[in-house]
């Protein structure tokens, strides 16, 4: 019952806070400017993404005296503290943008606390023969891990509602991951029971789903980096508890019967499209000489808007993708391992790319006859 609860009450204060929280900004004139590689028209409200954090906050904390029957209070407590220190970087960066280097450095002190805290990688878990690392190699791999997600979930937030799609996309599975598909006594070298991450996914999901309703083109507000690294620092949290508890329970863990047999291959699947884009362009950028941080047009979402797609068009295209390679990846860790899942996947990232390529240029050819023919009649 108090899944749904928490579902609930955060849902219902983004659609109660966030109309005052627009009408303030307007206001005040706290407004994100388009123009440059922004490319939504007019005046629109940025930092919406400090509404989603508020309801997911006052629904984890409601749900305090539930969480601590299963975890430590003391670091349920230290969790949303550290993710509230987040959230103020990017209510910075939105007021006046940080530099990459500073926002890269506060990232990984926020991290190393998640680190102290017990969410963290702690093994391979038997890929490439590997299972036990020594602890500088798990905090490596931990900031690494975290630096990505985030990162990479900050660079998607480019149209309207591909942020908080492409987040539920991957906290769903999650939700049901927890709540349904591990054992539900289970414990695993990782802080935060199978009831806490629960708790968890259920109250962005209900916080993302109050969003979307004043992202989605036409959007009313957007989230700013004030959401997408906060959001993005709770969704690799997330994962990696997930990894922890798929690793050590291995076998234990079954989808329709069959046991899970994949770790890191199917969670980084749930979130592929994502990756795989934000690879691309990195390496698009370092072969134009310029640096992979420098904001472009390059994105996905880009490409798909030359084409005539709309935003919503876009967002909906971006989401189908995602959902077909989770569903794809969800049934194929059952039987295939992370030595053929993750080559597989590497193959997947070419195969994205030459399509998205050859998509965008069928496209665009498409349109330029329909123009002459217009012009010619």
């Amino acid at each position: 019952m108090i899944i749904f609860y928490c579902f609930l009450i955060s849902l219902l204060l983004v659609l109660f806070i966030m109309p005052i929280f627009i009408r303030l900004m307007l206001k005040y004139k706290v407004f994100d400017i388009s123009g440059g590689r922004k490319i939504h028209k007019g005046l629109k409200v940025n930092s919406g993404g400090a509404v989603i954090f508020i309801a997911f906050a006052i629904s984890y904390l409601i749900s305090l005296p539930e969480i601590s029957l299963h975890n430590p209070l003391d670091l349920a407590i230290c969790f949303i503290l550290i993710i509230t220190c987040i959230l103020v970087v990017g209510i910075r960066d939105d007021m006046k943008s940080l530099t990459a280097k500073n926002k890269l450095v506060l990232e990984i002190i926020a991290i190393l606390f998640l680190c102290k805290i017990g969410i963290r990688v702690d093994g391979l878990f038997g890929f490439l023969g590997i299972y036990d690392i020594p602890t500088w190699l798990s905090y490596s791999i931990t900031i690494f891990f975290f630096v990505v997600i985030i990162n990479t979930y900050n660079l998607i937030d480019g149209i309207d509602g591909q942020s908080a799609t492409q987040a539920l996309i991957v906290y769903i599975p999650l939700l049901f991951f927890f709540l349904f598909i591990v054992p539900g006594n289970a414990s695993a070298n990782c802080f935060g029971s199978t009831h806490f991450w629960a708790i968890i996914c259920v109250s962005i999901i209900g916080a993302l789903f109050g969003f979307l309703f004043f992202n989605w083109e036409p959007a009313k507000v957007f989230m700013g980096d004030t959401g997408s690294i906060s959001i993005g620092m709770i969704l690799a949290s997330t994962m990696i508890a997930a990894i922890q508890y798929n690793g050590e329970y291995g076998t234990e863990i079954k989808i329709f019967g069959s046991p899970i047999i994949s770790n890191y291959g199917v969670v980084v699947s749930l979130f592929f499209i994502p990756l795989a884009d934000t690879l691309r362009v990195f390496i698009y950028r370092i072969r134009k000489k310029c640096s992979p941080f420098k904001p472009d047009k390059s994105h996905v979402h880009h490409y798909l808007l030359r084409t005539g797609a709309s935003h919503s068009q876009s967002a909906l295209i971006v989401l189908s993708f995602s959902i077909i390679i989770s569903t794809i990846g969800i049934i194929a860790s059952t039987f295939i391992s992370d030595i053929v899942f993750i080559p597989l996947l590497i193959i997947l990232y070419f195969l994205y790319i030459n399509v998205l390529s050859y998509v965008t240029k069928l496209r665009l050819k498409k349109m330029k006859k329909t123009r002459i023919c217009q012009i010619t009649t």
